[in-house]
């Protein structure tokens, strides 16, 4: 019995922790491109399908470790920017997605090639830990924005409301605690618990989301190419080839990351790697026919893994399963998607910890002298500088370098990829 509970347990607190990593982006998404409730709606449906099956598919034939895949923050930036450079160039929201999909289908075509071909590992001489290390680092400090503003936010007005930010505060800080139990029980389901009391607090104090019209009952399959067909441009066709650098430095780090904190990991890194991006390469090709974001492996999920001391692959694969299922059915995605934002963000901001203290640990793997010291500084200021810079400023600027300038995760990371290999090391110690 104590056993059947502990695995229930597990499942549940891993469909909790894919779900609260999938729910806010199709949100924002809808607002940058003006969509309708119902758009909304079908999008939420085919990026929790997209995650159940992603995240399975990985754990059963790509690097086969429990991570938990989601949203890109990376291509979600692209979107944002994406949808004011068309609006800047004449087109309306429908033909921006069409480009984007052509570029997600792009980058899942040469991570799929390269990844069945055996030749990603081949790359790996790029992402040293000194880049994994900055491009970790970068991704919690521009998601830190993302998930800090969420928590504090009311969803219903959009403003800085002292409720939530009370709320979110002792979700946050509860997660924290609960990780330091000596009950191994609230140490294990820290996630899970602090949702569940932050979801109760919210509807305790009147805050949780008034259920607004009742979807479509029964089974439903997604739309396929709901935004039209695919199409390209040459701007677009060269940020899919760079993103393809970036998504290769975000599986490295997801593995990099959970390989150090499972008990069973694969001794054969390069085989770990072509893998996973054969299983990417197949999940952007799914999100680009699937008309969703692009989903990608979760360096965060090594934060909750090590916050839960669960890494066990059956609960994980259950929980994708029923992720998945569960997303077939419109009600019971309506159901999924009151809970309240601020709560899952406080909880998945406390998962970040473990993170910032991995991009350290890769960072300091070797002395920081004069050379590395200086790679990560540049990387680091240009890269948060350009998380900055309001969007007026370089709007006249080519597409790409609007996609750049709009997207410092990428410049950062592509800035200390440069240096890391056109630096000898030895020198400017």
């Amino acid at each position: 019995m104590r056993h059947h509970l502990g695995w229930g347990l597990s499942v549940t607190q891993w469909f909790v922790f894919l779900l609260a990593n999938a729910l806010a982006l199709p949100i924002v998404l809808g607002q940058a491109f003006g969509l309708t409730t119902a758009e909304v709606a079908g999008l939420m449906q085919r990026t929790l399908l997209l995650v159940g099956l992603s995240s399975g598919l990985q754990a059963w034939l790509g690097h086969r470790y429990p991570i938990a895949d989601g949203p890109a923050g990376s291509w979600a930036i692209v979107f944002v920017v994406m949808a004011y450079i068309g609006r800047e160039q004449g087109l309306d929201s429908p033909d921006t997605l069409r480009l984007l999909s052509g570029g997600v289908l792009v980058a899942g075509v040469i991570m799929l090639v390269l990844g069945l071909a055996g030749q990603v590992h081949r790359l790996l001489f790029l992402f040293t830990p000194l880049v994994t290390g900055c491009f970790i680092l970068l991704l919690v400090i521009q998601l830190s924005g993302v998930f800090v503003r969420g928590m504090v936010t009311d969803p219903a007005t959009g403003a800085m409301s002292l409720p939530v930010l009370l709320i979110g505060l002792l979700v946050f800080l509860g997660v924290l605690l609960c990780s330091f139990s000596r009950h191994n029980l609230l140490r294990t389901y820290a996630v899970l618990v602090g949702i569940g009391a932050g979801w109760l607090a919210f509807v305790l104090f009147g805050l949780a989301q008034p259920a607004g019209a009742a979807p479509a009952s029964g089974l439903q399959w997604p739309e396929l190419f709901a935004w039209g067909a695919p199409r390209l441009d040459a701007g677009m066709l060269v940020v899919a080839v760079l993103f393809s650098l970036l998504l290769f430095s975000n599986q490295i780090a997801a593995v990099t990351a959970v390989s150090a904190v499972v008990r069973e990991r694969d001794a054969d890194g390069n085989r770990v790697i072509n893998r996973s991006s054969a299983a990417s390469g197949i999940s952007h090709l799914l999100a680009g026919a699937g008309a969703t974001i692009a989903v990608v492996p979760l360096p965060v999920t090594a934060g909750f893994i090590q916050l839960s001391g669960d890494d066990r692959r059956a609960p994980f694969l259950l929980a994708c399963g029923l992720l998945a299922l569960v997303s077939l059915f419109p009600a019971a995605v309506g159901v999924l998607s009151l809970l309240p934002a601020p709560v899952a963000n406080a909880a998945l901001l406390a998962t970040f910890i473990k993170l910032v203290s991995l991009a350290f640990q890769l960072l300091t793997r070797k002395a920081m002298d004069n050379r590395a010291s200086t790679i990560v500084g540049v990387a680091l200021l240009l890269g948060v500088g350009c998380m900055f810079l309001p969007p007026e400023l370089y709007r006249h600027w080519p597409g790409l370098a609007q996609y750049l300038l709009g997207n410092g995760l990428l410049t950062g990371t592509l800035l200390a990829l440069a240096m890391e290999q056109l630096w000898p090391k030895g020198k400017g110690h």
